[in-house]
């Protein structure tokens, strides 16, 4: 019986923790970006407006691992840089939220900063919508937590998560240097399933007690 339910709760867990698992591969960016091209799908592409901006991979500040995504524009008006991951295989109706960890060591910040999801259709390969800018901006070099919620549009299957910073407002707005680590794109749980993730956890825990 007590074999049954150390089973049991352990399945539970099992199933919920791989249903709502990180998506996204490489989120620490321990493994080098690629600026090459298709395919986007199991790579981060970095992408920049040329001199003056970058996006690559550095070991400066990382919040964890060794290494983390190191964003930069110096003194450019109307440039851009970031980096994209595409998540293939997602369902219209179905809630996501993107988030991750990033900071800055400009003491002014002086640029902007926008994360978002652009909802796309695999096969035709278009844009079927997105969601407004995330444009919460790190304040300080250590790492605070961004978020993005949205939900798979009907024609979508597939989704383009963007981490990206712009000089594109008026002066004084053209320099600064960003750090983004521990990126997440994951399936927001819903109450029920965190009420039996919780069981599970619950059950688990008064077996080991027992037990010892």
């Amino acid at each position: 019986m007590k074999k049954t339910l150390t089973l049991t709760a352990a399945l539970i867990l099992s199933l919920t923790t791989s249903l709502y698992a990180n998506l996204l591969v490489n989120p620490s960016f321990e493994d080098p970006i690629t600026q090459d091209g298709p395919p986007f799908v199991g790579f981060w592409e970095g992408f920049n407006a040329g001199p003056g901006s970058s996006a690559v991979n550095s070991s400066l500040q990382p919040r964890t691992g060794s290494q983390h995504l190191e964003l930069a524009i110096i003194n450019v008006d109307n440039s851009f840089a970031g980096a994209f991951q595409d998540v293939p295989g997602l369902l219209p109706g179905t809630e996501y939220i993107f988030s991750g960890w990033h900071a800055t060591p400009s003491n002014p910040l002086d640029l902007g900063v926008e994360f978002r999801i652009e909802w796309r259709n695999s096969v035709s390969n278009a844009e079927i919508s997105r969601t407004p800018n995330g444009i919460t901006a790190p304040t300080a070099a250590q790492y605070t937590q961004f978020s993005l919620n949205g939900i798979v549009p009907a024609g979508a299957d597939l989704a383009r998560v963007v981490y990206a910073i712009q000089t594109f407002g008026p002066e004084p707005s053209n320099t600064g240097v960003v750090f983004v680590d521990d990126v997440s794109f994951a399936v927001v749980p819903e109450p029920s399933a965190l009420a039996l993730f919780g069981m599970g956890g619950m059950a688990l825990l008064a077996i080991r007690r027992r037990q010892v």
